[in-house]
């Protein structure tokens, strides 16, 4: 009997411990969405942004393509002033294969749609989680966002309350800030093997998009967000894949290098 009452002993303190420490990893957890997709909040206690490989890639001096950077294919998208797109920017958009009503920018369509049918008939199955997204639907996400933590942290659902400010400016983390997002520019896609309702890379067919970073520069995409590259872009999107030309994205894919990488060496003045 004592010998029971021991191990029972021994075996509620073991798990009072156990406890301890799960409770710890999970509050010392970092909440984070990766690559600002809507829905994709994560609580994980292993992400850091510290990454070693994520300085600039040593710039070679021969084989930069002869491109003109104004050009619309190559426009930098992002949360600098200077790189915002206006509400009033609607490109020309096409409905996506095997999708009712996915769209992407209609001169850059015939590319994405033969690289579809090309994994789909490497064995692969193509998800396409988002396409061309409006300024106006962008806005309702970052919106969205902000109000959901300024309530969860500050319990206010007033905009014009300090707090308030603090979160749409936290928001900015995690959604895209309209005018920022390269989906309203209609050349931007993200790709999957299926839906996900967690966005965890790892947990995705890396045979696929092992295939994509190997192929996608033949129709003219690059991975935009790599995960090793997140100082330099900002986000860690490893799904998101950006139409460029093939001129332009063989030479990124092959050197192993991120988009504002390549853009700072036809626009020396970009700041990262």
């Amino acid at each position: 009997m004592k010998q029971k009452i021991t191990w029972l002993l021994c075996m509620a303190v073991l798990s009072m411990v156990l406890a301890g420490i799960v409770i710890s990893r999970v509050q010392s957890g970092t909440e984070i969405i990766f690559g600002g997709a809507d829905g994709a909040l994560i609580n994980t206690d292993t992400y850091s942004t510290v990454d070693p490989n994520a300085t600039p890639t040593p710039e070679v001096d021969e084989g930069w393509p002869d491109i003109d950077i104004t050009q619309g294919q190559y426009r930098m998208v992002n949360d600098d002033t200077e790189n915002l797109l206006p509400s009033s920017f609607e490109p020309t958009c096409g409905v996506i294969d095997g999708t009712k009503y996915m769209m992407f920018d209609v001169d850059a369509l015939p590319y994405l749609n033969a690289m579809i049918h090309a994994a789909e008939d490497a064995g692969f199955t193509v998800y396409i989680a988002a396409g061309y997204r409006t300024y106006s639907y962008q806005t309702q996400m970052y919106n969205a966002k902000s109000s959901s933590i300024a309530w969860d942290k500050y319990q206010v659902t007033d905009y014009l309350d300090p707090n308030y400010q603090k979160a749409a400016e936290e928001a900015k983390k995690y959604v895209m800030y309209p005018g920022s997002s390269e989906h309203q520019l209609g050349l931007a896609v993200d790709i999957m093997d299926r839906q996900y309702k967690s966005l965890i890379y790892e947990y995705m067919d890396q045979d696929f998009f092992a295939w994509l970073d190997e192929h996608c520069a033949d129709y003219g995409f690059i991975k935009r967000y790599p995960t090793r590259k997140l100082l330099l872009t900002g986000w860690d999107e490893p799904w998101h894949y950006r139409y460029v030309g093939v001129e332009a994205a063989k030479y990124i894919m092959e050197h192993g290098i991120c988009y504002e990488e390549f853009y700072k060496h036809y626009m020396p003045d970009f700041k990262y």
